[in-house]
């Protein structure tokens, strides 16, 4: 199992530099611009999903408080899943509470096949930071997917029109 993740990682590592991944267990590609993000690493969460983390690196993102920030781009991809997209993102909500500013059923990286998305925020109790993020829920052959676009509150007025893009390059 271990091999199968150590080859996964480089296969994405690879198609990264080509800027066009694809989901694993889909048929759907995301296309990402190498030169704004990078892949960081895939870990597997509890729920038995796996997590392949990229962060943003086009510019500099500085918030308020004069901290640099991390914008990140979460693919959770879970073959297993027993259920729907409502459900998943009613787990996933359950697991890390959030104000939905605006929920979406079309659009924002949404295949026509359906799924849904959110807009939203919470309070992160470690740094005492709002953050902001887009996340797009849908389900693909047997994979249900979230793809989470994230960054602080502050500074989302600036990523978002870099988050919607990406969002929007889901084939």
């Amino acid at each position: 199992m271990k091999k199968i993740a150590i080859v996964v990682a480089a296969v994405l590592l690879a198609i990264a530099a080509q800027a066009q991944v694809t989901i694993p267990g889909t048929s759907k590609t995301l296309r990402i611009d190498s030169e704004d993000w990078r892949y960081l690493r895939t870990f597997k969460v509890e729920d038995g999903a796996d997590v392949y983390l990229f962060y943003f690196v086009g510019h500099d993102v500085v918030d308020a408080a004069g901290d640099t920030v991390l914008p990140s781009l979460r693919i959770y991809v879970n073959e297993n899943y027993d259920g729907d997209v409502y459900s998943l993102a009613y787990d996933r909500y359950m697991k890390q509470p959030f104000q939905s500013l605006d929920e979406y059923t079309h659009g924002l990286g949404l295949p026509k096949s359906g799924g849904i998305g959110y807009d939203g925020m919470y309070t992160n109790p470690g740094d005492g930071k709002d953050y902001r993020f887009l996340m797009t829920y849908f389900q693909d052959k047997k994979t249900m997917v979230e793809i989470r676009l994230e960054t602080t509150g502050d500074t989302f007025a600036d990523m978002e029109f870099d988050f919607k893009d990406l969002l929007g390059t889901l084939k």
